[in-house]
């Protein structure tokens, strides 16, 4: 499988700081830019994920460079030739040991006390294709000029259907809540050339509707673009982005 990569990290415009981390391809991407083509082998192994690290003074940028950078180095560790549904539970171990690892992290000083972080992506592992979400950064799939929300936000508003909620109200991440759950996907076999994927923090999603973004992707826009968007309605929270396109299937 050939797959084009293209990702943005950015403050945005009224942060004082970037609190998201990127990971692609075993690097890690902040207030950065990156554009790569990558072929995928039955034996290659590639997690594309953004984490929206919480906490504001709390350190959440602390957060999500932890998980971002633990994910990194389980997916290397991680044995080969393993069906999914042990790769779920492997990767449901993971979260939790990350979990606690942020709270004890937390607990050390008030510096870090109360910081978590959102973790979604997804997992090429030999032939199969995870899909993970914890909070509410987002996994859309477009395909045949429809875009089609993966993830599901792990935010009160989802769960209550309030639409009066402020929709950065998350009941599930790592660190910041007492436990930590993650959905896991399995889109095997359900990739097809010239499929986008986004994946994207809520800097992106909050600040530039659904139809909007399909309207954009239409066009072909570049994560550059979808970038402006944000910033242009008014880049309220760090934007990240990553836009995988199955260039080969």
């Amino acid at each position: 499988m050939l797959i084009q990569v293209d990702l943005k990290s950015h403050i945005g415009c009224v942060r004082d700081k970037n609190e998201d981390m990127v990971l692609v391809a075993g690097e890690l991407f902040r207030d950065a830019d990156w554009q790569v083509d990558l072929e995928l082998t039955e034996k290659v192994r590639l997690a594309a994920v953004v984490a929206d690290g919480m906490g504001g003074h709390r350190s959440g940028e602390v957060a999500s460079e932890m998980a971002a950078a633990s994910f990194r180095d389980f997916v290397v560790s991680m044995p080969p030739a393993f069906p999914a549904t042990l790769l779920k539970e492997l990767i449901r171990g993971w979260a939790e040991q990350m979990h606690q690892e942020l709270l004890r992290k937390g607990a050390s000083s008030a510096l870090f006390s109360g910081m978590g972080t959102t973790f979604c992506g997804l997992l090429f592992y030999e032939s199969t294709v995870l899909a993970i979400n914890i909070g509410d950064s987002r996994l859309y799939r477009y395909r045949d000029s429809v875009l089609k929300q993966i993830s599901i936000d792990h935010s009160l508003r989802q769960l209550t259907g309030d639409i009066t909620l402020p929709s950065n109200q998350i009941y599930n991440s790592l660190g910041a809540c007492e436990s930590v759950y993650v959905d896991i996907r399995d889109l095997t076999g359900q990739l097809f050339q010239g499929d986008r994927f986004l994946i994207c923090s809520d800097g992106l999603s909050d600040m530039v509707s659904d139809e909007q973004i399909e309207q954009l992707l239409e066009h072909n826009a570049p994560a550059a673009t979808l970038f402006d968007a944000a910033r242009t309605a008014g880049g309220k929270d760090n934007i990240s982005l990553v836009l995988i396109t199955i260039k080969k299937d």
